[in-house]
Formats: structure tokens, sequence, C-alpha cells
């Protein structure tokens, strides 16, 4: 994963990006970017310090991670994923192993400005990390076919309308995240 500052471009020559979020899941690492536009100041100290939850959705052609920052209060948001869309995807060394964590790199950057404003590093616990990494060896075997891929996320998002009804009702695991 490159190195990221706060303060400084998420990408080099980069000065706006749609509002959305991306898993990256390689032999490097995880990383979890979320671009979001008019960034209040309880969203930034929720990414950089609160309650940090996620949930991971095995769709067979697709995948999604749910997460929300800040506990409870706070509503999921949802990251679709398939390590086909990334030449660079791979599990990290370890990955799956019992009682390996996972760290994950978490990056809040402003849409509007492709400004890092907060930086995290949490942990996935090992029984969500043996679930992720199923997946991905899985669909890393099996390979990407985008109609398939697209068509397993409308019906994702057909169905439940939020984030916090996928996440309710057919989430595969859910953690709590640690410090690493």
């Amino acid at each position: 994963m490159p190195t990221l500052r706060v303060g400084h471009p998420y990408h080099p020559g980069v000065r706006s990006w749609p509002e959305t979020a991306q898993l990256r899941i390689t032999p490097d690492g995880v990383e979890l970017a979320l671009f979001m536009s008019r960034i209040t100041p309880e969203e930034e100290q929720d990414v950089r310090q609160g309650k940090a939850e996620f949930a991971w959705v095995d769709a067979e052609h697709t995948a999604v991670l749910g997460y929300r920052f800040g506990g409870p209060a706070r509503r999921w948001s949802d990251a679709p994923y398939h390590p086909g869309r990334d030449p660079q995807a791979g599990l990290p060394a370890g990955a799956g192993e019992p009682q390996r964590h996972l760290a994950v790199h978490v990056v809040l950057v402003d849409a509007d400005t492709g400004i890092v404003r907060g930086l995290r590093l949490t942990t996935w616990p090992p029984g969500f990390v043996c679930r992720v990494a199923e997946t991905v060896t899985r669909m890393l075997a099996s390979g990407y076919r985008q109609v398939a891929h697209d068509g397993a996320l409308d019906a994702i998002y057909t169905r439940y309308r939020t984030s916090d009804e996928l996440v309710a009702q057919r989430a595969d695991i859910t953690c709590t995240a640690g410090q690493p």
C-alpha cells in the first residue's frame, strides 16, 4: 500500500472522486478507502477513532463489505467487491490461518478535493478473516465475469434497499474491529 498522509492527496494528480467506497485486498494488505463529500467533524472523528464494525456478504459472483464507524447510532454503508476487478488482488500472507488477525487500513478522502482527511489502522478478527479469505480464494479461482458480478449486485440492491437491511438480513459474518 502506498504511504498516505492526512492533508495530502490520496492519489497525486487526482482532485476529485465519486462518492463511493473502495475495498482493496492485495498481498500487500487491506485498504478501505471512503470517498465522501461534505465530511462533518463527527464523521471524521468516527472514522478515525469510533467503534468500527464490519459485515461480509458472499453472493457467489460478488461480495459486499458492510461497514460503520461510530457505533449503533450510525447507519451501515457498503462497498461491493470482487478480486477480479483489481489486477493486484490477492490475499496477504497468512490470511485465513487460525488465530490470524488482519490489519485493515481505513482512509477517509474528501471526494471534492482528493485530500486525505483521516487515516486509521484497525484489525479484522480471525473468524472474519477466514470468511473473507474463503470468498476471495474462491473468486480468484473462478475468475471475474462482469455480467455475473453486475447481476449479483443488482439482485442484492433490489432485495435490500439499504445497507442496514443488507447487513441485518444477509450478512454471512459481522465483527467489531480491534486495534492492531
